[in-house]
C-alpha cells in the first residue's frame, strides 16, 4: 500500500488552499445531497415486508429529518460566506448528522433476516463510497461522518445474534477503516492540487508584471520617463500607417535645447539631467493626450501631433518654444528651444525625419529660440 502524503507546510497559500477546499466540500455536499431520498426509496423497497412498518416509517421520519437538518445547516454556511474558520464546525455536524440517520438503517431494520441485513451492511458501504469525493477536500469531516455511521450501525448491530453482528460490524469497520486510509492520501494531493494552482496563479500575475515592467522600460527613456526612439519609431509608423489609410494630417516636431552643452560644462552634468527632465514635463504639460512626445537622443525630442495640419502645427510648435522660454526649467539655468516642423507629404518616416531635422538645423542657425517649417 502506498502511504499518504505529509500534509504541505502551512502558509499564505496553504491557508487559501484550505479554503477553496472548504468551499468545494461544501458546494459537492449541497448537491449530493439532494440525491439521498432515491437512497431511501431503495431502503424501503428491499425492506418492505421484511420488517414491521413501525420501524421503517420511524427510520423514514429520522432519515428526512437528519436530512433536513443538514441541509438546512449547509444552507446557512452558504448564506454566511462558507469561511473554514467559522464554519468547519457546522459542515461537521452535517456530515456527522448525515453518518448518523444512515447508520441508524441498521438499529432499526436489521434483524433475522440475513440476507436483508446483508443488504443493508451493502448499502452504508455504498453511502460512504459514493460520499467519499464528496469530502476529497475536506477529509476530515469525512471522518466524521464514517464515524457516525459506524457507531450508530453498531448501536443496532448489538442487538443481533453475535456471528451476525461480528460479520457486518468487522466487514463494515474494515471497509470504512480502508476508504478512509486510500482517500487520506487522495485528499492530500487534491488539496496540494489547490495550493499549486493558486501559486502558479501568483506566479503568472508576477511574471506578467516583470513582463510588462521590462516593456516599460525597454520602450522608456530611464531619464526623463518620455518614450525612446524605439518607441517613437513604432509610434510613427503606426501614425504614418493611418494617414496614409484614412488621409489624415500629421505634422512632426523636432526640438533641441540651445546651447544645452554649456550647461553641462557650467553647472555639471547632474543639473543637465535636472533640465532635460524638466524640460519633458514642460513639453508634456503643453500636449493633447493623442500626441506623442519622445525623447530623440542627447538633447534632441520629437513630438509627433496626430491628425494636425501645418498651421496648427507651427502654433503648437511656437507654444512649446514660449513654455520653455518663460522661465528657468530648474533654478538659475534659463534655457531656450530650437524647433524644425515638417507636415507629412506621402512619405516614409525617414524622410520626414530629414525634413524635420533640416528645418532643426535652419532654426539653429537663424538665431535659435524660434519655430522653422521645413
Amino acid at each position: 500500500m502506498t502511504a499518504p502524503l505529509p500534509p504541505p507546510a502551512a502558509g499564505p497559500d496553504d491557508d487559501q488552499a484550505q479554503q477553496i477546499a472548504f468551499g468545494r466540500c461544501v458546494l459537492a455536499l449541497s448537491r449530493t445531497m439532494r440525491t439521498a431520498p432515491l437512497g431511501w426509496g431503495l431502503v424501503a423497497w428491499a425492506a418492505w415486508g421484511r420488517v414491521p412498518q413501525a420501524n421503517l416509517l420511524a427510520w423514514l421520519a429520522l432519515a428526512a429529518t437528519g436530512w433536513l437538518i443538514s441541509l438546512g445547516l449547509l444552507a446557512l454556511i452558504r448564506r454566511e460566506g462558507m469561511n473554514l474558520a467559522r464554519h468547519q464546525h457546522w459542515l461537521q455536524a452535517a456530515a456527522a448528522i448525515d453518518g448518523a440517520w444512515w447508520g441508524a438503517v441498521i438499529a432499526l431494520l436489521a434483524g433475522n433476516d440475513a440476507a436483508l441485513n446483508a443488504f443493508l451492511g451493502a448499502v452504508l458501504c455504498g453511502v460512504a463510497a459514493v460520499n467519499a469525493p464528496v469530502y476529497v477536500t475536506r477529509i476530515h469531516v469525512f471522518y466524521a461522518l464514517c464515524a457516525a455511521l459506524w457507531l450508530t450501525a453498531l448501536t443496532g448491530l448489538l442487538r443481533l445474534p453475535g456471528r451476525a453482528m461480528l460479520d457486518i460490524a468487522l466487514g463494515l469497520a474494515v471497509f470504512l477503516g480502508l476508504l478512509c486510509y486510500f482517500m487520506h492520501g487522495v485528499a492530500t494531493r487534491v488539496v496540494e492540487g489547490i495550493r499549486l494552482q493558486l501559486a502558479n496563479a501568483a506566479l503568472t500575475v508576477q511574471l506578467s508584471e516583470a513582463l510588462a515592467a521590462m516593456e516599460h522600460q525597454a520602450a522608456t527613456d530611464a531619464l526623463t520617463g518620455l518614450p525612446n526612439r524605439r518607441s517613437l519609431d513604432q509610434a510613427l509608423a503606426a501614425q504614418l500607417a493611418l494617414a496614409r489609410r484614412e488621409g489624415r494630417p500629421l505634422s512632426l516636431l523636432m526640438l533641441d535645447l540651445d546651447r544645452f552643452k554649456a550647461v553641462n560644462d557650467t553647472h555639471g552634468h547632474g543639473v543637465g539631467d535636472a533640465v532635460l527632465r524638466a524640460f519633458a514635463q514642460r513639453v508634456q504639460a503643453q500636449l493633447r493626450p493623442s500626441d506623442v512626445c519622445a525623447r530623440y537622443g542627447g538633447e534632441e525630442f520629437v513630438v509627433l501631433l496626430s491628425g494636425t495640419k501645418e498651421l496648427l502645427a507651427v502654433d503648437a510648435a511656437d507654444r512649446l518654444r514660449r513654455a520653455v522660454a518663460d522661465g528657468p526649467l530648474v533654478p538659475g539655468v534659463a534655457i531656450t528651444v530650437s524647433v524644425g516642423l515638417a507636415t507629412w507629404r506621402d512619405e516614409d518616416a525617414a524622410a520626414l525625419l530629414a525634413r524635420a531635422d533640416a528645418a532643426l538645423y535652419a532654426a539653429k542657425r537663424g538665431g535659435r529660440n524660434r519655430v522653422i517649417a521645413g
